[in-house]
């Protein structure tokens, strides 16, 4: 079906436009080739000069930094067992809907995500929220102030913006199926699929999409994004201009509040909780400072684990496991990473999303980070997400478009100079310390991540080589042994993750749609856990490798092509219905009488499903 201009959204807002995050600057150059001279230096101490220079620096270097390895992995793996995975079971359990819509109910959110607040929705209370007078808005659905719980909740429109370019018609269709399944997803979701001007068929995949789903969703878009001077290819330039036309539309046009609206941006291949929309929304509107936050979902790399090599697997184990630790611990400093959420208040103050931008979830946080003077969070949301990992016609061709994915991730480096350059504008506004902070915890993941195999794996040997010395030394032990040693703890983090995959996909995700991750026989999955001893080469092909070679073309020429990360095209898991439309989800509530069938005189609610609209554009 050729969706023509009715599904189109081509007029973008005037402001948010023109963000330009490199200027080109001499000390802006400068700090460019900052993470490749702070890594190689490391690296030639650890392997070369350092063993010559002083042996007793050496040991402590390598030993310290081993240490941290193995401190840093069974901090994650345990954070993720005890403490992620327990929340998972909360968040899944709990009835988002029902608890968006009577405030008496216990809140399932811990005190600490929301600050000295503590829980603002708390048993046979009255529902109270810390700072109302200024979490409020006036609809623009009917005009009435929102405060309090339900109101609020009742009242979130959710924007999904998903960038897109050349993607299989079926990882489309996962992808929008799972969102036409969320429990408000008639009420108050709309899909905004952010194509590219040079991809020609998207159309025709819209098309197709709004044919199965439009009658599923509030409404189904697509917006075609053409590149502009000084922007770079990606999906940081893409979400720039699709989130503009929504503005425009929805704002502008349309008249509601940018208070009512949740932006949730996502690749291609993301596979939705059904209560995530409402999950989110119930985050959000008990917040006390919701416009200082980006929502953040438990993302796992599970979906396809088993159809992918076994490098490629032991990487997207320890990511997925990783991630949630890090969401999970008290300790860490999470960032948003390639699924997050914010009201679109937030990106209109933040001043929207920047056009020559690689990595853009980083990016945008950082950027937020700095308008918002640097009280700004990420605040979890422990659902899980799905994204398929790397997967190819063969493991040759799998294995280069992981890479080459690794070494966009560690593209986010350059961030390290935006950080500084944002702090010399605003250090009037943002104290060092604080600034500080944000840098090391940037700086410790980019460097860490292209230090870690040199150091733990090469170290001892390299050394020793270096100045035979350090055989015996110290204390007639030898480095090499030393080292060996030293890194034997790794193995509690190693069962930590081991034991938190396989409890996650046996019990968590076991009835995921999509979610192919239990598919291998028990007795494979166990034998194939000698996939860790290959772990070491994982991290250096997709760690140290890859993380130097992007920083090494940022130090020479900081500028990138942006590569669309490889996937299979698959069959959908959500067979339509005889009238095209999504199969319904068995625990999707029925549609209640709500704001839409008020201002649609009784009748049950129309959609946006992008063929007329005309529903929508009656109510308002």
């Amino acid at each position: 079906m050729d969706v023509g201009d009715a599904a189109l959204l081509d007029d973008a807002s005037e402001d948010l436009r023109d963000n330009i995050a490199y200027r080109g600057g001499a000390l802006e150059r400068v700090m460019f080739t900052l993470p490749f001279a702070m890594s190689m230096t490391l690296i030639t101490f650890v392997l070369l000069w350092g063993a010559r220079l002083s042996p007793a620096l050496t040991v402590a270097f390598i030993c310290a930094y081993i240490c941290y390895g193995w401190v840093k992995g069974i901090h994650s793996g345990f954070a993720a067992l005890l403490v992620g995975i327990p929340l998972l079971h909360t968040y899944k359990d709990a009835d988002w809907h029902r608890l968006g819509n009577d405030g008496t109910l216990k809140s399932p959110c811990y005190d600490r995500f929301f600050g000295g607040a503590g829980q603002v929705y708390k048993a046979n209370e009255k529902p109270t929220l810390v700072g109302d007078d200024e979490h409020t808005w006036t609809s623009g659905v009917d005009g009435k102030l929102k405060r309090g719980l339900t109101d609020k909740f009742n009242d979130i429109i959710h924007v999904c913006v998903i960038p897109t370019y050349k993607e299989p018609l079926g990882t489309l269709r996962k992808t929008v199926g799972t969102l036409a399944t969320q429990t408000c997803a008639k009420e108050r979701l709309i899909v905004v699929l952010a194509t590219e001007s040079r991809d020609t068929e998207a159309p025709a995949k819209v098309g197709e999409l709004i044919d199965e789903f439009g009658s599923s969703l509030l409404g189904l878009y697509y917006t075609k994004h053409v590149l502009g001077a000084g922007e770079a290819v990606g999906k940081s330039s893409n979400c720039a201009w699709s989130v503009r036309c929504v503005k425009r539309e929805f704002v502008e046009k349309r008249g509601l509040a940018p208070e009512q609206i949740m932006l949730t941006v996502c690749d291609a291949d993301t596979y939705f909780d059904s209560q995530f929309m409402d999950c989110l929304a119930y985050n959000h509107v008990q917040n006390p400072k919701p416009y200082n936050t980006t929502y953040q979902a438990a993302e796992t790399f599970f979906p396809n684990i088993w159809n992918v090599p076994i490098l490629i697997r032991i990487k997207a184990v320890i990511d997925s496991v990783g991630f949630l630790g890090q969401l999970a611990s008290p300790f860490s400093h999470p960032f948003p990473f390639a699924i997050y959420s914010q009201s679109l208040r937030t990106s209109i103050e933040c001043g929207g999303w920047d056009v020559d931008i690689i990595p853009e979830d980083w990016h945008h946080y950082l950027k937020c980070w700095f308008k918002k003077d640097g009280d700004y969070r990420v605040v979890p949301i422990f659902m899980v997400m799905g994204n398929d990992a790397i997967e190819e016609r063969s493991w040759n061709e799998a294995i280069k478009a992981r890479y080459i994915q690794a070494k966009r991730h560690a593209w986010g480096a350059i961030d390290l100079s935006y950080i500084v350059m944002n702090y010399l504008e605003r250090r009037d506004k943002v104290s060092f310390t604080r600034m500080m902070k944000l840098y090391v915890h940037a700086a410790e993941h980019h460097i860490s991540w292209t230090l870690f195999w040199f150091t733990c794996m090469l170290g001892g040997l390299c050394s020793t080589w270096a100045n035979p010395v350090l055989e015996t030394y110290p204390f007639g032990i030898g480095l090499r042994s030393l080292t060996v040693v030293a890194f034997f703890p790794m193995t509690f983090a190693c069962w930590a993750i081991i034991i938190s995959e396989f409890y996650i996909r046996l019990f968590v995700i076991h009835d995921r749609e999509h979610f192919e991750c239990n598919v291998a026989p028990m007795w494979w999955q166990l034998v194939s856990q000698v996939q860790w001893m290959l772990m070491p080469l994982a991290d250096m092909i997709f760690g140290s490798f890859a993380g130097l070679e992007a920083q090494f073309h940022m130090a020479i020429k900081p500028t990138m092509k942006y590569e669309v990360s490889a996937k299979l095209a698959k069959k959908s898991g959500l067979p339509p219905t005889a009238s095209g439309a999504a199969a319904p989800n068995p625990k999707q509530p029925a549609a209640e009488p709500s704001m839409y069938t008020a201002l649609t005189s009784g009748e049950s609610p129309r959609h946006l499903d992008g063929r007329a609209n005309t529903a929508f554009s009656n109510a308002y």
